[in-house]
């Protein structure tokens, strides 16, 4: 389960720097210590978030899949 943990927050530190890099932060996200008692899994609780964010994040990721899929043909 530590291993998890640790998997977990370096995954989190990712998607935070990854997020920073277009101007979007997740103040509230966090590793859910408490889960993974239930669960056998460590979750991130990615946090509540306005529809703006959620409206940067959704054309972050637009972007990226558009470019995967050209850059596959």
């Amino acid at each position: 389960m530590a291993q998890q943990r640790a998997q977990a927050t370096a995954a989190l530190e990712e998607l935070r720097a990854a997020l920073a890099l277009d101007g979007i932060s997740l103040p509230s996200a966090a590793v859910d210590h408490q889960e993974g008692r239930f669960t056998g899994e460590v979750l991130l609780d990615l946090g509540r978030v306005t529809f703006e964010t959620a409206e940067k994040i959704t054309d972050l990721l637009q972007d990226g899949l558009n470019s995967r899929r050209r850059s596959t043909l």
